[in-house]
């Protein structure tokens, strides 16, 4: 129902208009009701499958994306410890191929150690062998061979390419000295003795191309040598001490026998047993001498002297070898010095002849 527009009485509503029974007036027919709009038809079964399956290949993509742009974590490299021998053996090889000498010490302590090879260019280490109890002997008896021995009577050959053990030899006694000879190697046990053996295979044959074996070999005895004599382009240069009083340095050059030069050097002669230590060698065109300290014979001094003329070509002050020197040997480019305390063990550096600064301190290798 509805009023009419004209008179105000209640009208019908219809489809095709209105008549007033009172006025007779016509009105239009009431608006249809617009119909509510039909809600949005909702994701079926099938979309929410489709809608989740992009979802996925979108989280997918965002994660390639992520670790394609980041690495994972990587393991920190451990990081090389400085080499430490507590020995004076020193001797070399060509453990990479690389035809630059690289040195072969003792790596730790007395009681046990193991046979380490230093790369010669670098002082990074290259291998290093199994544990040996009671560490001494030691040779490079040729470019491809170390000979080590312990505190027992074994004597083991390690392959210079890789430290891997070749064979074992029994021998007579504990071995003390090695020296190497044409495939073949002389050994002096610690109650003086002396055997020869063959590099091949270990078995027991007379080795008459190695030096002869004598009471008094190895490092120790190498530096109490006095004089010392090296050539250095076609001039002997010899360098001494005194037995007794203060043992300052004095070194000379000679050619054909006849004296060219003779002069004090600033430095002394270190001491151990109570007999001077002498370090001389030949290396870079120059005759290097490692000393003391002229005043009060601790600091460590490092001194180039010309061959011809005797001219200090360098003096340098080099406390970081440390209250002890035990071996200075040059081969290829450098002079290597082993150096240190004699408690808290002794360090392998090269030394480069021509500025008497050091080249680098080797680092050892973990354990195999």
């Amino acid at each position: 129902m509805r009023p009419c527009r004209s008179c105000g009485a209640s009208l019908e509503a219809s489809r095709d208009g209105i008549a007033c029974p009172r006025c007779g007036a016509d009105a239009p027919g009431a608006a249809a009701q617009p119909e509510a709009p039909a809600a949005a038809p909702g994701p079926t079964r099938v979309t929410k499958v489709l809608l989740a399956a992009a979802m996925a290949v979108v989280g997918v993509g965002f994660a390639v994306m992520f670790f394609a742009r980041v690495d994972p974590p990587q393991e920190p490299a451990p990081r090389a410890r400085p080499l430490s021998t507590k020995l004076d053996a020193l001797c070399f090889v060509d453990a990479n191929g690389d035809d630059a000498p690289d040195p072969v010490v003792w790596q730790d302590g007395k009681t046990r150690g193991r046979v380490v090879v230093v790369d010669g260019r670098t002082g990074q280490g290259i291998w290093t062998s199994h544990e040996i109890e009671g560490p001494d002997a030691l040779a490079c008896a040729d470019p491809n061979t170390v000979l080590a021995g312990g505190g027992d009577t074994a004597l083991r050959a390690l392959d210079a390419r890789t430290g891997k053990e070749r064979w074992v030899a029994k021998l007579p006694g504990a071995p003390d000295e090695v020296a190497g000879g044409d495939g073949c190697a002389t050994v002096v046990m610690k109650d003086g003795a002396a055997t020869g053996i063959k590099l091949e295979g270990g078995a027991a044959a007379d080795c008459p191309t190695a030096p002869q074996p004598s009471a008094i070999t190895g490092q120790f005895w190498e530096r109490k040598k006095n004089p010392q004599v090296v050539q250095v382009g076609g001039v002997e240069v010899v360098l001494s001490a005194p037995t007794e009083g203060p043992p300052r340095l004095t070194a000379e050059g000679k050619r054909g026998g006849e004296s060219l030069w003779k002069k004090e050097l600033p430095a002394r002669a270190p001491l151990s047993g109570r007999r001077p230590d002498l370090f001389l060698v030949a290396s870079g065109g120059a005759a290097v001498v490692l000393g003391v300290d002229a005043v009060n014979g601790t600091e460590p001094r490092i001194i180039a002297l010309d061959p011809g003329s005797g001219a200090i070509r360098y003096e340098r002050a080099a406390g970081y070898l440390g209250d002890r020197l035990s071996v200075a040997k040059a081969s290829g480019p450098y002079v290597y010095v082993v150096s240190g305390a004699a408690v808290s063990g002794a360090a392998l550096r090269a030394i480069d002849p021509a500025t008497g600064e050091t080249a680098w301190r080797a680092t050892g290798l973990p354990s195999p």
